[in-house]
């Protein structure tokens, strides 16, 4: 596990909102799991934040997925905010992409701009 990783936790309005920081590898993934063991009542729903994640090490999201398609928390109730989410997030769950957020900063006048803002516009 690398050294610098790190959960943060809070609760707020009967939630449980969980900020990794650091590479998820097998070992960091772990420690998310039982974070989530020790911290989750059964209620309400568990929100990821994955911006603080940098590598997402292949062995470390599979430990995550398979673990919480365990059981461990309802995947009706499983949120995942940013992108990085798709990697780790099990069937079930979801993951938020803050609106207004295009995933290239080209402004839309590019000549094949794929985030679809110069589609936008057009219509």
């Amino acid at each position: 596990m690398a050294n610098d990783f790190n959960v943060r936790l809070r609760r707020s309005n009967g939630n449980l909102h969980l900020r990794p920081q650091g590479d998820l590898d097998g070992s960091s993934a772990w420690v998310l799991i039982h974070t989530i063991r020790k911290t989750y009542s059964g209620a309400g729903r568990v929100f990821i934040d994955t911006r603080d994640l940098r590598e997402m090490h292949p062995f470390g999201c599979g430990v995550f997925k398979c673990e919480l398609r365990k059981g461990l928390v309802p995947p009706g109730c499983l949120f995942f905010k940013g992108k990085k989410g798709f990697e780790i997030a099990p069937n079930g769950s979801k993951v938020l992409i803050a609106a207004g957020s295009p995933l290239c900063r080209c402004n839309g006048d590019c000549e094949n701009c794929r985030c679809g803002l110069k589609k936008r516009r057009q219509n």
